[in-house]
């Protein structure tokens, strides 16, 4: 990840020499953050459905913690979003624990647990060493204790229970025009949001795509020498019953894939793992049929792997 670029600097710029930021705002303050908060809410909704298959899960709260310095220019962060230090609350999903116990957005934080903001190197401009350090030690917490306290500005606290989810952390990556997962993280390319035109249904089955990688664990697979083209095959069709199981269409995925499809028709032709949009569309299609014909959602049991792929990863 880079520098992430401001998107509302007009607020930074009218902010007068010596004047203090402004309270945070309710909603996002840029498009930076717009973006954060609909994938941290898709991602969110999805990992939350699919807990109960799912063979790594842990308690989460649904926050993503920002830090001014991973952009540019810290000081119009700090300005544009009402911070009055460095780490801030950046997102949340929203309907998670978090935003439901009335956490606020963009809210300056001194601690987390017991991490506290100060004992941590401030990193060069650009830089995400501390961010990443924070958001572990957030997600370590909640795991460990099934809730975490954040220390506020004003030296409050605010604790937050966390809630049964898929083990895997969601990101927009502003520097990026695809997307990606390992076996922990989902990363989707702000690129990829402007294609689908911010619609949510695709881009949650674009999430589910990347996610379906995630736990089936393709990670360790390919390793160990597995196909990246079955991957690939896998995480379409399993994309649906994800989809089908936060409440989604599952059809989105056949809607995003039409939509992206012919935009990239020549890099997918050329692509060994990933084939043609057409014959994508249709695998998603029958996988569609074959899942409303087990009538379950449990697709560790029902969801038929590639030829040759491990086994599910136990529950």
């Amino acid at each position: 990840m880079i520098a992430r670029a401001l998107l509302a600097l007009v607020a930074a710029a009218a902010l007068p020499q010596g004047a203090t930021a402004a309270p945070p705002p309710l909603q996002p303050a840029d498009e930076i953050q717009r973006g954060d908060l609909i994938v941290q809410s898709l991602g969110w909704r999805l990992a939350r459905a699919n807990a109960g298959y799912c063979a790594r899960v842990a308690p989460g709260v649904g926050v993503m913690i920002q830090d001014a310095h991973t952009f540019a220019d810290p000081a119009a962060a700090r300005a544009v979003y009402g911070l009055t230090g460095d780490i801030g609350v950046g997102a949340m999903a929203q309907d998670g624990p978090a935003a439901r116990a009335g956490l606020p957005l963009n809210a300056t934080l001194r601690a987390v647990d017991d991490l506290a903001v100060d004992s941590l190197p401030v990193p060069r401009p650009g830089h995400w060493d501390r961010q990443i350090a924070l958001q572990n030690a957030l997600e370590a917490g909640v795991a460990t204790h099934g809730r975490i306290r954040l220390t506020l500005a004003d030296g409050t606290h605010q604790t937050i229970t966390g809630e049964p989810v898929c083990r895997v952390r969601f990101l927009m990556d502003d520097s990026a025009g695809n997307a990606g997962a390992n076996r922990d993280i989902v990363r989707i390319g702000r690129r990829m949001a402007e294609v689908a035109n911010w619609d949510e249904a695709e881009i949650a089955a674009l999430i589910a795509h990347e996610m379906a990688h995630a736990v089936l664990d393709h990670q360790t697979w390919l390793a160990q020498g597995g196909s990246a083209r079955k991957t690939e095959r896998e995480a379409d069709r399993l994309s649906v019953w994800l989809l089908a199981n936060a409440g989604f269409d599952p059809a989105a995925a056949i809607a995003w894939m039409r939509r992206i499809g012919p935009r990239y028709q020549v890099l997918f032709l050329a692509s060994p793992t990933h084939g043609s949009w057409q014959r994508r569309v249709a695998d998603m299609a029958a996988e569609i049929e074959a899942m409303r014909a087990a009538g379950g959602k449990d697709w560790p049991r029902l969801f038929r792997r590639e030829p040759g792929a491990p086994a599910m990863p136990a529950r």
